[in-house]
């Protein structure tokens, strides 16, 4: 077993393209944003960076970039003048949404002689819906097929979803971590109403990832240890709290066994499985300060079900769940985190993650050469 010892500069020896990865891995899918939140307007977000405008035509989603190469003001500033087109709010420079091309400048005539100038093209990302989100891929092609990213459960024919989008500080890997992180439940979250009446373990033994058998997940696996302890020249903890009822080990949903606690997949996605439905987050980069939080919620079902279940998400489990818990909670911490770092045994699971990021995130197309010093090693 690997040795988590205070680590900082050394972690960043042993792990690189993790620690170069501040504004996320770039060939994968990432989602933005709800589909039904996206319309005629404009919308403006950053991703890995990268400013890009959403926009909705005739039922379809685009996304460019960002900027007008007249002047540099920005594209989600304009408006659609035209069918499939956008047209900037400043000279009136109007752009396909397919292809970027610049196809008029309004304010220069019919026949200006900047249209169509290679030079003056908007880049353009690839865009699928997919469960209710909207997903770009803003890495280098061949781009993988958009389902590869995705996690199946959200994909099946029955799947009833429910996602909530916060735009949050921190980098995504410190909330990718705190998510992998099984420890820091046990004490910040203790008190929260969406664990009040569980008895939770103080503490656990043996934490580690485990891939799965498919190779895409790590499995985060420990075993909880329940009873009070005494800690020397401190006193017994977890306290005992009446109100607690609840024991046995922690559930992380059906057919995964007792002592696992979820499983984190690439590029920043994180599975919690309940008895009857799975919680997934997603950790999408905005730039190194700021991330996106995607708290996905799916139970599959159909019929009177999806109605029943879709009731029971807005009548608590968003609140608790989803704000209380971790836009409140967490959302609290992850921006406050820094280094340097001194790791400790629960860490292992936080090690496992970056160790895995280092050797399994996807590689450009374009760099063979990158992908083969990898494997070598």
């Amino acid at each position: 077993m690997e040795d988590p010892r205070p680590a900082g500069v050394e972690l960043e020896s042993r792990w690189p393209r993790y620690d170069r990865a501040a504004l996320g891995f770039r060939h994968y899918w990432y989602p933005v944003l709800e589909s039904r939140k996206l319309r005629k307007c404009p919308r403006p977000l950053t991703l890995l960076g990268e400013k890009i405008v959403l926009i909705r035509d005739r039922g379809r989603a685009y996304a460019l970039g960002d900027r007008c190469p007249h002047r540099g003001v920005p594209l989600s500033m304009g408006r659609r003048e035209f069918p499939g087109r956008l047209t900037c709010c400043y000279h009136g420079w109007t752009f396909d949404l397919a292809s970027g091309e610049l196809v008029a400048a309004l304010t220069d005539g019919p026949d200006s002689p900047v249209c169509g100038d290679p030079r003056l093209r908007v880049r353009t990302y690839p865009v699928e819906e997919r469960a209710g989100l909207i997903w770009i891929y803003v890495g280098d092609e061949p781009r993988p097929p958009v389902d590869d990213d995705i996690p199946a459960s959200l994909l099946r024919a029955d799947a009833v979803v429910e996602p909530m989008v916060d735009l949050r500080d921190g980098n995504w890997r410190y909330a990718m971590e705190n998510a992998v992180d099984d420890a820091h439940a046990k004490c910040l979250h203790r008190y929260n109403l969406w664990f009040f009446f569980t008895r939770l373990p103080g503490y656990g033994t043996g934490a580690r990832m485990a891939a799965s058998e498919d190779g895409k997940w790590l499995r985060r696996e420990s075993t909880p240890e329940f009873r009070p302890a005494d800690y020397p020249g401190v006193g017994t903890w977890p306290r005992h709290d009446f109100w607690r009822w609840r024991g046995g080990r922690p559930k992380a949903g059906k057919g995964t066994g007792s002592n696992i606690l979820g499983g984190a997949c690439l590029p920043g996605i994180f599975s919690v499985g309940h008895e009857s439905w799975e919680d997934f987050q997603i950790f999408v980069p905005v730039d190194e300060g700021r991330h996106l939080m995607l708290q996905v919620s799916v139970r599959h079902t159909a019929g009177l079900g999806a109605w029943l279940w879709r009731l029971r998400y807005w009548t608590y489990i968003r609140l608790i769940h989803h704000i209380m818990f971790n836009r409140w909670e967490d959302g609290r911490v992850v921006p406050a985190m820094s280094e340097p770092e001194h790791l400790f045994r629960p860490d292992m699971a936080v090690v496992h993650w970056r160790r895995w990021c280092h050797e399994n995130a996807r590689l450009s197309p374009a760099e063979p050469a990158a992908a083969a010093e990898l494997k070598a090693g």
